[in-house]
């Protein structure tokens, strides 16, 4: 996620796709869903045959394999991890024929009390929606996916206020604009083909959104569901040279698909470099590219569940600003600063259970933005960029995070983390006075009204970039919506 403005832009981090999970028809658990119907099968076949003639039992559908798991839409408004429920039974059904539909709705409050650039209170909100097509329970292409998410943005941040590096509202920051906090009407960020061409294989293309791909089980959650600054989703390291949304095409291996025993994930990518959150992004091919490749391990440290990544980018065809290399005198242009093509980084990232008093029962889901268990456990990121072109020579954040802590509050989550990023010493910075480090604190606890609606309460304290600023004090009100 490329950021062209102080507030950098994109979960960097991570090589994102939002499917990099083992295909449910590895290892997944069999829904309430496809339960009920092979009961209901098993029933009609053990039925008496009219007349008393007897007759062969017909055999059993099954219902059709696929991708992705069966989502458990059912249970009362105060209980069901939807608010819209099931339709009736219409939305199980779809997704029994392959198709999934999702509907999110992030609202904040929140304002600079004290230091930064200035002090002021603003609103907005996100709203996302997703498609998923699985081909392969459709009976239209074994192995096959389509994936399908749009974003809606309005109202305001104080990303601009703050005097941060990194964005105090990630979900504020995307889909990424030419100017900040413009209103996004709807624009496509997610819409890519995923074929697995064997149980631990596959390759996908199309328009792809990255702000998933640095995933953590207590610091993910794309802003709008954990932590809201951007150092705890992804590492500044890589957020000026990843785009937040682009064209890219890569290949998934899992030689190890993730389960409860854990499991091993390698997939590499080539994307433009260049955003498109708000385009197509056919016109930027031809404008520098970038290849990152990751693995992702999901263990067990004796009976406690834990996982980490480890990455590395590097963009090509590009014209960064050679930072802290002297000026040079071009012909007609005078005095420029220079520029190189290329750029890298590499990036670490892992969390780990101290305690749980539950058994983990099917592999993780680290897209959903919480804890899978009850219990408590220890986040961390590191990542370190080329110092020749990027602004953050290296940046680390750590911290605790749980779920279910409190008796009789088993959806509540909570998390606490610091941050410490290095900035490059170079004489134009500190001619522009800028500080050679910034650091900053996050709390959050999320109330949980029900599984599918939440209240968040957060502060963070903010040490600025540039030497003549306040300490900032940022408070937060989050309410989460999940349709």
């Amino acid at each position: 996620m490329k950021a062209n403005r102080l507030i950098l832009t994109k979960p960097a981090l991570a090589l994102g796709l939002g499917i990099l999970v083992a295909p449910a028809f590895l290892a997944q658990p069999v829904c309430a869903a496809e339960k009920k119907a092979k009961v209901s099968s098993h029933k009609k076949k053990n039925a008496a045959p009219p007349s008393g003639k007897e007759t062969a039992p017909a055999p059993a559908p099954e219902a059709p394999k696929g991708l992705l798991p069966i989502p458990d839409y059912s249970g009362d408004l105060w209980t069901r991890k939807y608010l819209s429920g099931d339709w009736g039974g219409t939305r199980t059904d779809w997704a029994n024929k392959g198709v999934q539909f999702g509907f999110s709705w992030a609202q904040w409050l929140q304002g600079v009390t004290d230091g930064g650039l200035d002090r002021r209170t603003n609103y907005g909100g996100l709203i996302d929606y997703t498609l998923d097509l699985d081909l392969m329970r459709m009976g239209v292409m074994p192995g096959a996916l389509v994936k399908i998410r749009a974003e809606s943005r309005y109202g305001n941040s104080v990303n601009g206020s703050a005097g941060s590096v990194l964005p105090v509202n990630t979900a504020a920051l995307f889909p990424l604009t030419s100017k900040l906090d413009a209103d996004v009407p709807f624009t496509i960020t997610d819409l890519n083909y995923t074929q697995f061409l064997s149980e631990h294989f596959g390759v996908t293309l199309g328009k792809l959104s990255t702000l998933d791909a640095d995933l953590n089980e207590f610091a993910s959650g794309r802003g709008t569901s954990q932590f809201m600054n951007g150092n705890f989703l992804f590492n500044p390291a890589l957020a000026l040279r990843l785009p937040y949304s682009t064209l890219g095409a890569g290949v998934i291996w899992m030689p190890k698909p993730p389960g409860v025993d854990g499991g091993i994930t390698v997939s590499s990518l080539v994307l433009n470099t260049d955003d498109s959150s708000t385009s197509t992004g056919f016109d930027d091919f031809g404008k520098g590219g970038t290849w990152t490749t990751e693995a992702d391990f999901q263990y067990r440290l004796g009976a406690l569940p834990g996982g980490m990544n480890v990455g590395f980018l590097y963009s090509f065809d590009q014209n960064f600003a050679h930072l802290g290399g002297r000026l040079i005198f071009q012909p007609g242009e005078g005095l420029v600063i220079p520029r190189k093509d290329s750029t890298w980084a590499v990036y670490w990232s892992g969390w780990q259970y101290l305690y749980t008093p539950e058994t983990q029962k099917a592999p993780f889901d680290l897209f959903n933005g919480r804890p899978d268990l009850k219990g408590i456990g220890l986040f961390a990121r590191f990542g370190v960029a080329d110092k020749e072109t990027n602004p953050v020579e290296w940046g680390i954040s750590g911290g605790i995070g749980g779920r279910g802590m409190i008796p009789s509050r088993d959806n509540d989550t909570f998390g606490i983390g610091c941050y410490y990023n290095s900035i490059q010493k170079t004489r134009l910075f500190t001619a522009a006075g800028v500080e050679n480090s910034t650091s900053g604190f996050e709390a959050f606890y999320n109330i949980a009204v029900t599984p599918a609606c939440f209240i968040t309460l957060d502060i963070q304290v903010i040490k600025p970039v540039a030497v003549d600023l306040d300490t900032a004090t940022v408070l937060g009100v989050r309410a989460g919506f999940v349709f």
